[in-house]
């Protein structure tokens, strides 16, 4: 999270204000990218969960 916001926070520092602005290289491609990882993550996470629900042995192994 804390790279995502910083991510944003440079790419609305280096906007005009406008929706273009946000979205102009070189910034946005890095806030896709922390995104992209964020989400990664989560994925993961509810992933594990989900099989922890169905099976509480093999969701537990890595706890």
């Amino acid at each position: 999270m804390r790279e995502l916001g910083a991510a944003l926070n440079g790419a609305a520092q280096a906007s005009d204000g406008s929706d273009a602005g946000y979205l102009r290289p070189p910034h946005w491609p890095g806030v896709v990218a922390a995104a992209g990882r964020l989400a990664g993550g989560m994925v993961s996470n509810d992933l594990r969960e989900l099989v922890a629900l169905h099976d509480p042995f093999l969701g537990t192994a890595d706890r």
